[in-house]
Parts: structure tokens; sequence; C-alpha cells
């Protein structure tokens, strides 16, 4: 027996010792169960996918919640460095990470996520403070930047093309970049039409491009009257507030990005090669003469003479040039000494590829940015852009710098510093391209026989020819703009839930601009010359803000903000032209003491404008379901005139969340919400002494003589201008009626928009009678209405495991019209003459019509060409087959304002965007965005081809000519006739459709970029301007009518 237990206890105690290493094993394992809920509902979500990984051991798995919303993961291997992600169709992703398992302890997890409906609670920049997205009662659209900066955006404005509705960007394709803005088309006539800029809660003076668009967080765009209202005097076109980043970790993180790439032609137009010019030039002559002198102007070859029926004694009898048959062709057309020279050996020269290059684009940013819990917040930020445009010489360089701190003080205060910093240089000589490749033959070249630039590429007597890289070289520039904006504030909570805040923006810019032309220069005259000009610019405003946030009684919330504003802005400019140095110029702008004093000329322009304001807006919400906004706002500005240098601007709105109302129970919809509002903007955007009488010197010199002899010469003193003492603001008044709505739990959320805008007191330049003494006097005269229609759309189209699919749709139309101009008016006559009525005269000068679009095309009706069936009939109008043939509305024989019609409008009559967002297996993100613009017309003389055959030695680009072997209905002949003096243009459709940028990026997996000391590693490459679809516009980019570049990316973006 005692055998038996002993056997027994060996064998167990073997068994123990086998099965230690996985009982070991086992606790050192952990176990964890977790509840996934709806974040605002409490109800349970079933089939979430949720994503555990171990960035220290590379452990990775996945699981689905069941009906009652739980995840169970089993036997995990215990230690630190646990996130588990979770992501769930109409639900915000949400990852929880920093875990540490414990050995054998079992570990749970309770997770709320957030429904998308939220974003209609995101928080909105409003000017002076900010609120809920789902308290809107205004026509506000936000635009985030994260997704967009792998698309290496050049400037502010890339960022913005992206899609706003209602929104319009133009183009700059200099190196520089950027483009113009417009927010719900053209208000006004004279005064500008730009949107208000706010930066980080502050107007912004300055321009976009100081803006470094890698600093931007996100974009708020004010589109209404009630929402811009607050700005009063200055918002009268829209506003667009700017909101840069800040800390948003504890750890303190460095951001480094990097991207370089080319710029390149995208749509080009085709200038004659060496071949086709001599054909151009043929055809060019032969289209007026071919009846009298057939074949006169065609190369001499047995084929093409044969054509005609006629010898080569024949064509040597036209005229008394002798020598060889090219030879006489040649200069028959026109070709000078050195461009037959140049073809008799064989030379051409491309002069479209030389104005072109491929310009290299490079920009470098680093920020550095972090938070103390909160008590301080920092962000610095430094940026290098350097950037060649596809025109030869045309370069642009700038430095910026952006420093953001808040901090702390105590419970009840906190202040802060924003600095933006900007140093660029805008100095540059590029080539007359335009000019170049257009006013020089194929057989003129750029340099001469000793290799040195030619300043007469065709001749000396050729006026047309240009070369200007030879003028450049004697050419020095240096100019540029140093710019400081600071923004100084200070907040302080007082009793009763009352918030203080101060903000002072100083702001100085600093220009600078110093040219030299070289006496070294033969074709100048000068002997030497010299700009020196330097700008000095002082801008400062302070407000003063008081904010009040309560709610009673759970359902009862009140927002009060209370504004006092001031601001004045100065600027000192001086310059000094100098000429005829003594004895050289070779110091250029550095002596100019050197200089003649008789030919030197000084100048100053000092100039101050203030201006001031009162501000009060009270927000008033019940249960979350009716909003009410009320504000007005008091500006006053010096450049009006003294009879109204104030005016007051009121604004109402009203918003219904019909969703959240007990009788809604439309399940597909999640929010809705129903906006009404109206309110009444300013434009104060006109010349800051145009209501004031303006003393000038002239520019001519009297002699005075004294009594003892002496002479002396006077400067001239006169007016120039009329005062208006009443001038004042113009001012637009907007009613806008929005739908916001969510579907599918906010899977597909937007917005719609219809908008009606009257501007009234338009500041125009009215005419006065010659007796007055003055031309025109600057007055508030007119109305010009917009009206429009906005769509905006987002979906989350498709959410898996491994692929994310989103789309951004964006359409938008606006409708202007000229409503009055001047109030004088013309009697209305019948048929008999007699006066049945009046109605207002248009300003047909400008262009501006009553009743119409204020870009209307008004002009003859172009109806084909004359063909030669219809010789009789052109002939009428002293015309011949391939002249254009032009719609005689009244059949009187000629061509005038009568026969002009209405034929279109330069404005789109809608645009669209479309953008889609794609993410793949996590770290692979692709994206494309597509823009349109539709139903705008183009007139273009261009195809009249009607220019001097005889000594306008100019190229041309590749065009299309009728000709009588190939009739055309579209295009007039070469040199055409233009008997009654009219030139006609052709309306030309410019809708067109633009894939504007297309983009992927790689990021690091986070395990690995973590080993490498990286919170984040992300390479990309995109293209922009990728391509465009024109309906009919034959020439340069629809969009630009020149030039437009095609850009090609690669960057990357690390942070540490």
């Amino acid at each position: 027996m005692k055998k038996w237990n002993s056997t027994y206890a060996l064998l167990g105690i073997a068994v123990m010792l086998c099965l230690s290493p996985l009982l070991l094993q086992a606790q050192k394992r952990a176990d964890v169960t977790g509840i996934v809920k709806n974040g605002t509902t409490g109800q349970a979500l079933w089939g979430v996918s949720v994503t555990v990984k171990n960035a220290t051991n590379n452990f990775s798995a996945s699981v689905q919640t069941d009906t009652n919303g739980v995840f169970n993961f089993n036997r995990l291997p215990s230690g630190a460095g646990y996130s588990f992600s979770f992501s769930y169709i109409g639900f915000e992703n949400q990852t929880l990470s920093g875990y540490n398992l414990k050995p054998g302890a079992d570990f749970s997890l309770l997770v709320e996520l957030k429904s998308r409906e939220q974003r209609i609670s995101e928080v909105v920049v409003v000017g002076y403070g900010s609120m809920r997205k789902k308290d809107l009662t205004g026509s506000i659209s936000q635009l985030k930047t994260a997704r967009l900066e792998k698309e290496s955006p050049r400037s502010v404005q890339d960022l913005l093309r992206s899609g706003v509705p209602g929104l319009n960007v133009g183009q700059n394709t200099s190196a520089k970049g950027g483009g113009d803005l417009q927010i719900r088309g053209q208000r006004s006539l004279n005064a500008s039409n730009d949107p208000l800029i706010v930066l980080d809660g502050v107007i912004f003076f300055g321009e976009l491009s100081e803006i470094n668009p890698q600093d931007i967080e996100h974009f708020d765009v004010l589109k209404d009257a009630s929402a811009a209202a607050i700005y009063g005097a200055k918002s009268a076109n829209g506003v667009v507030i700017i909101t840069t980043k800040k800390g948003t970790t504890d750890k303190p993180a460095i951001r480094f990005s990097a991207n370089t790439g080319i710029a390149t032609q995208g749509r080009k137009r085709e200038v004659y090669d060496a071949q086709g010019y001599l054909n151009y030039r043929s055809d060019l002559f032969n289209s007026t003469t071919r009846w009298a002198t057939p074949a006169k102007y065609t190369r001499p070859t047995e084929a093409n003479l044969a054509k005609y029926g006629i010898t080569m004694a024949d064509w040597r009898a036209y005229d008394a040039l002798t020598g060889d048959p090219d030879d006489i062709w040649l200069r028959r057309i026109g070709l000078f000494d050195k461009e037959r020279q140049n073809y008799a050996n064989g030379k051409t020269y491309d002069w479209f590829d030389g104005s072109f290059q491929k310009g290299l684009q490079q920009d470098y940013n680093v920020s550095f940015s972090g938070r103390n819990k909160d008590v301080l917040n920092y962000y610095l930020s430094l940026g290098y852009l350097n950037n060649e445009s596809i025109v030869v010489g045309d370069k642009y360089r700038a430095y910026r710098v952006n420093m953001k701190l808040d901090g702390k003080i105590n419970k009840w205060m906190h202040t802060g510093v924003n600095i933006n910093f900007q140093d660029r240089s805008d100095g540059n000589f590029a080539v007359d391209w335009g000019g170049q490749i257009i006013n020089n033959s194929p057989f003129a070249l750029p340099f001469d026989e000793n290799g040195k630039l030619d300043p007469y590429p065709m001749g000396a007597s050729v006026s047309q020819g240009t070369n200007s890289a030879f003028s450049n070289q004697y050419k020095k520039l240096e100019k540029g703009y140093t710019v400081l904006n600071t923004t100084l504030y200070q907040t302080i909570k007082l009793p009763f839930k009352i918030t203080y805040q101060l903000n002072f923006s100083p702001r100085m810019q600093w220009f600078y601009n110093r040219y030299h032309e070289s006496s070294q220069n033969p074709l100048w005259s000068d002997n030497g010359k010299v700009v020196r000009e330097n700008t000095k610019n002082f801008d400062w405003q302070i407000d003063n803000v008081i904010s009040w946030d309560y709610t009673f009684a759970q359902k009862h919330n009140v927002k009060v903000t209370l504004l006092q504003n001031a601001e004045e802005h100065q600027s000192w400019n001086e310059s000094v032209t100098a000429r005829d140095f003594s004895p050289t110029d070779a110091l250029g702008f550095h002596n100019i003491g050197a200089a003649n004093p008789l030919k030197t000329t000084i100048s100053s322009n000092d100039q101050r404008s203030t201006g001031d304001a009162l501000m009060a807006r009270v927000f008033y919400s019940y249960n979350n379901k009716y909003m009410l906004t009320a504000s007005v706002r008091r500006d006053g500005y010096s450049a009006f005139g003294v009879s109204n240098p104030r005016a007051t601007f009121p604004a109402l709105a009203f918003a219904w969340n019909f969703a959240d109302e007990n009788f809604f129970h439309w399940k597909p919809m999640s929010t809705g919400k129903l906006r009404l509002s109206w309110g009444m903007n300013g434009n104060r955007s006109i010349g800051i002494y145009q209501a004031l009488s303006n003393l000038t010197t002239g520019a001519g010199r009297y002699a005075y003589v004294q009594p003892n002899g002496t002479v002396y010469d006077l400067s001239q003193l006169y007016v120039d201008r009329m005062a208006n003492y009443d001038l004042k603001w113009e001012a637009t008044s907007s009613w806008n009626i929005g739908l916001d709505f969510g579907f599918l739990n906010n899977r597909i959320t937007g917005n719609m928009e219809v908008y009606y805008m009257p501007t009234t007191d338009l500041l125009m330049n009215q005419s006065l009678p010659d007796f007055t003494g003055f031309s025109t006097v600057t007055t508030n005269l007119g109305e010009v209405v917009n009206r429009g229609f906005e769509l905006g759309l987002t979906s989350l189209n498709m959410q898996r495991k491994n692929f994310e699919w989103s789309t951004t749709l964006g359409f938008f139309f606006n409708r202007n019209e000229v409503r009055h101009l001047y109030y004088t008016y013309e009697d209305v006559l019948n048929a008999d003459g007699k006066v049945v009525g009046s109605k207002e005269i248009s300003d047909i000068s400008n262009g501006w019509f009553i009743g119409q679009d204020i870009s209307t095309i008004w002009n003859y009706r172009v109806l084909g060409i004359w063909q030669e069936s219809e010789r009789d009939q052109a002939a009428r109008y002293g015309e011949i087959p391939g002249d254009v043939k032009v719609q005689d509305v009244n059949n009187d024989g000629k061509y005038t304002n009568a026969d002009k019609q209405f034929l279109g409008s330069t404005t789109p009559r809608f645009r669209w965007t479309l953008r889609n967002d794609f993410t793949l297996f996590r770290n692979f993100d692709f994206s494309f965005n597509i823009y349109s613009n539709w139903g705008h017309k183009q007139a273009s003389t261009d195809y009249l081809n009607n220019f001097g055959a005889g000594t306008d030695r100019t190229n041309s680009y590749v065009r299309k000519y009728w000709t009588p072997e190939n009739p055309s209905d579209k295009y007039a002949r070469l040199n055409s006739t233009n008997v009654q003096n009219i030139t006609p243009p052709r309306i030309i459709d410019k809708t067109y459709i633009r894939l504007d940028n297309v983009s992927v990026s790689y990021s690091l997996p986070a395990n690995i970029a973590r080993r490498m000391d990286m919170s984040q590693f992300k390479i990309y490459a995109g293209v922009r301007n990728v391509a465009v679809w024109a309906k009919e516009w034959e020439y340069w980019d629809p969009e630009t009518t020149s030039l437009m570049p095609r850009y090609y990316t690669v960057g990357l973006t690390a942070t540490f």
C-alpha cells in the first residue's frame, strides 16, 4: 500500500512539473469584456467592430459586439501598451489607449460612441464667440483642414477650393499663388466685393499669403447677413473666419512636413512652328489677293503652281523681284533679312518653350506644440516657401512664423498672445511670354552669332520683335514685404457667469521697392534710372468683449455678447525716381546722389483713417428646439461724409429643431432644423478720402517774377475732386431660409439655403455738368439684387473594417440684376412717336443695363461666315466670302447699337463641387476633388482673324480659318474685312469641368511609428489641376483664359 502511495505521489509530482509551464502561462494572460452603447440614447449597439492592438508585442485581434452590445477578448497576453478601437456606421470612430493588462486579472470596459449626429453639435466660430452647430440660426459653413493637408496646399485659397457652397475661389497662376474670394455673387459695382477675413477672432487686414495653410485648423464661412451682421460695415460681402492650430497633447509634439514638386504646363495653346508659320503667312496674304494674283504668295513648287494653272514665269511676273524663287517667296510673305538667312541655314527657335519652364516648388514647415493641462497651451511654427512658376523668371519666396501662447494665471484669469510674422520677396523679372511667343518669328533667334542675347531678334527695324531676356539682364530689383501681426488678449471670469475679454491687435507692415535700369543697356537713353520706394503701414484695433451665458430651469439658455471696437490705420510712403547718373550708375539704387538733380523726382503720401463700433447680440434657446438670435451694430468710419459718419446694422434670426419634436416620427430623418433670418450689412471699401475735396499740385509749373527780377518756378495747386458730405455706406439687406438635415443616423447630412439680397446706396461715380469744373463725384446711387440657392451634402457611403468612403457635394447658383443706376429716365415712344411711358437709362459705357446681369454681354449676334454662294448679300455690307455675317436686326444695311442684343453673361449660371475620400486598410488614404462652372459665356474676337498683313510681323497661335477649299462657318478668313468699324465677338460657352486634385497618402502603422520614436509618419503624393474638360472653349484654360499650371508634388509628415 505504501508502494502505491509513493508511486501516485511521484506520478503527481511529474504531472505537475509537466503542466507548470502551461499554468504559469495561463497566469500571464488576461480576459477583457466590454459593452458598447449609444452615447446619446444609452442603447446597446450590435455589430460594432472592436480591434485590440499592442504596440509592444505587435499583437492584434478583432471581434464584433453581440445583440447586447457585449464583446469579449479571452486570454490576451498580459502587459502594457494596449489600445481598443471601435467603429460603427453612423457613429464617430473611437480609440482608447494606454491600458495595462495584469496577469490573471479580468478587465472590463464601458464604451459610449458619439453619434455622427454630433456633427450638428460641433462647435462653430460665429464671431466674438462660438456656438454648437445645432444652435446656429444663420447660414454658416465649416471646413476642416485635417484631410486636406496631404494635398500640399500652396495657399489658403487652395484649402477653400475643396468646396464651400456659395464661395467662389479664383485662381492666381503666378509663383505666389492664391486667388480672389467671393461669397454669393457680386454685390457692388465700384467698391470691393472681397469678403472680410477674421483670423483667430480678430479682423485681419493683411493678405491671405501671410497665413501659412499648414497652420490652419478650420474655416467658418459666414454667408448670410444675420451671421455676418456682427461685423457691420465690413461684412456686406460675407466673412471668412480662420482658426489656426493650438496645442492638443499634454506631451510636447514636434511636427515636421516637407513637400516638393514641379509646376508644368496644363492646358496650353499651340503656336505655329517654322513650317506652320510659313503656311500661315502664305494663306494670310493669299486671303485678299487670290482672285487678282493667284498663287503669288504660295511657295513656287510645280505642284503648287499647277493647282492654280500658272507657270513659274507667270509667278515671277507678279513683281520685279529677282533671285532664288524661295527667297522671292519669303520676301513676298514679309520675312526680313535675318529670318531669310536663318531659313537658308536651317535655324529656328521655339519661343514658346523658351518662355516656359518646369518650376520647382518647395514648402517646409516645422511646429512645436503642446499643453500643460489647463495651465498653458502653446503652438509655434516656422515655414519656408520657395516657388517658381512655369514662366521663366517668375519666383516667390517667403518665411513665415506663427506663435500662439495661452496661459492660465489663476481660476478667473488667463492671458495669451498670437503672433504672425512673414518676410516675403516679390522681386523677380518674369519674361514677357505673351509678347515673345507671338511677336517673334520661329526664324528669329534670341542669340546673335557671338552667343550674346540679341535685342532685335528679327532686325532693328521690326518694332514687334521682342526679347525680354535682353533687357532683364540690365535690371536689378529688390522688392518685398515684412509683416508682423500681433494679438494680445486677456480673459477674466466675473461673477454671475460673465466673461470679459480684451483684444489688442497691432499690425506693422514694411514695404520696400528698389529698382535699377543700368546705363549699359544700349536701348535705354536715361543714362541709368533708379526707383527707391519705402512704405510703412501701422494698424491697430482694440476689442472689449463682454459675454454672459446662463441656463435657467435646464431649458432656457441665454447668451449675451457686447462689443466695443476702435481701430486706426496709418501709412507713410516716400518714393524717389532718379535718372542721368554721373560719372557712373554702377552702384545703382545704393547711390542716388550720383543722379542729375534736375531729373530726380521726389514724392510722398501719408494717409490715416479711423473707425469704431458698438455691437450687441442676444441668443435665446428653449429646450434646444427653438432658437432666436438678435443683434445690432453701430459703425463709424472716417472715410464717409460728415453728415453720415455712422450707420446701424441690425439682424434677426430664428431656428427650429423640428426633428426633436415629440410629434415627429419619421425614423430615417435623424436631424432636421429650419432657419429664417434677416439682416443688414455695410460695405465701406472705398478710398479713405473719397468724401472730401482733394488739393493736388499737378505736374506743371508756373514762373513767378518778383519785383527785383528774381524768377521762381511755382507748382500748381488746385482742387481735383468735389466733396460729398452725404456719402455713406453701401447697404445690403438679406433674407435667408435654410434647412439643415441628417438621415440614417446622420450618415447623410447637409443643408439647403435660399437667399435674396438687395444692395442699395451703391458707391457710384456720378457724371457732373462741365460748368462744375469736375467730371464726376462719388455718391450713393443705384441698386443691385442677388438671389440664389445652395445645397451641401456629406455622406458616409461605406464603412467596413478595412475600407471607408465618404463624399462631399456642393451645388449653388447666384443670379444678380441691376435694378437702378443713376435714376435718370428717358421717354418711351410708341410706333406713332407718342410718349407712352419712361424707363431708366442704362450705362452703356460701363456695360451696366437696367434689368440685366452685372456681367451681361451686349453685342452684335454673329450668324456665321459669308460663303461663296452669299457673295451678293455680303456685298451689301461691304464684305466678301470669308468675312463675318452679323445679324442686322432692323435690316437697314448698317450695324449700329440698335442691332446689339443681350447674348448671355460671363458669370456662371451654376457651380458644383464633388469630393470623395477613401481609407483603405486604415493606412492608405485616397481622395479626388472635382469642381465645375456651367453656363457662362465669353465674348471672343479671336475667330475674326482680321489683323494687318504688311509690316505686322507677328507669329500666331495655331488657328482655324476660312478658305474656299475649307469653307468654315465658325472662323473668318485671314485678314478678314471690317468695313463698318465693328468687331463683333463670337459668343463661346465656357462651361468646364476640372479634376482639380488627386492625392494618395500612406500612414505608417502606429506600432511601427512608435518604435521609431514617432507618433505619426505619413508620406503623400498628389497632382493639382489634373485635367479640364471644356464644352466649347478652345484656347487657354477656360477658367483663367490664360495659363493654368499643373502641379506634381510629393511630401512627408512626421510627428515626434
